[in-house]
Formats: C-alpha cells, structure tokens, sequence
C-alpha cells in the first residue's frame, strides 16, 4: 500500500463532515443531559469528587492573560510622586473655602482619594 499520490484520488480516512456530525451529536446530547440533571450532576461532584470539580474549574479558566501596558507603567515611581502632588496642589486651589454654599468635604474627595494613594506606596 502507497501513500497519497499527486494526481490519484484520494482512498481511506474519514468520511467528510463526520466529525463535524459527531461533535454535533456530542455536544447536543451534552446540553440534554445538563439541562435535566446538570445542577444535581455538579452539587454530587462537588461534595463526592472535589478534586475533579476543582478541575473542571481550572480547565474553564482562560490559559492566556492579556497585560496590557497603561502610561503610568512607564513614569518612575519619583515622577509619579510628583503628579500627584502637583495634582493635590491644584485641586486644593480650585477647592472653595468653608461656608462657600457648598460642602467642603465634598470637594476636597479627590484630595483624599490621592492621599490614600500616596500613602500606600
């Protein structure tokens, strides 16, 4: 028995599209089935077999993670220090004084929230 040669047609193997009709089948005899027994058939995983439950989780976990690089991954933790004290600095010049109308406590959020910041790092 050769392998394929050019010019003669091709013998053996699967039959076309019958994988595509046996994942078919597969995958709707599946969603049948969990649709009668599947919160029952994970509640019994779970107490019985807690190791596999785990990892059908895992396996459902996404394999790749995507990091992206944001503008402040690249400014020195000097230069960010800065930013926000000049931030702080103009924010609590355009804050209105005490008994303006308005809350002072209110307008001054912002400040506190880069205080927070600052203060972690």
């Amino acid at each position: 028995m050769s392998l394929f040669q050019p010019g003669q047609p091709k013998t053996g193997g699967r039959a076309r599209g019958v994988k595509n009709r046996l994942s078919h089948a597969f995958l709707t005899a599946l969603a049948e089935d969990f649709e009668q027994h599947g919160i029952e058939a994970i509640k019994i995983c779970r107490v019985e077999r807690p190791n596999e439950y785990l990892r059908v989780i895992a396996h459902l976990m996404p394999k790749e993670l995507e990091v992206t690089v944001g503008p402040l991954q690249e400014i020195s933790d000097v230069e960010l220090e800065k930013l926000i004290e000049h931030a702080r600095t103009k924010l609590i010049d355009i804050t209105p004084a005490a008994g303006g109308g308005e809350d002072p406590e209110t307008n001054r959020e912002p400040v506190k929230l880069l205080s927070s910041v600052s203060e972690t790092t």
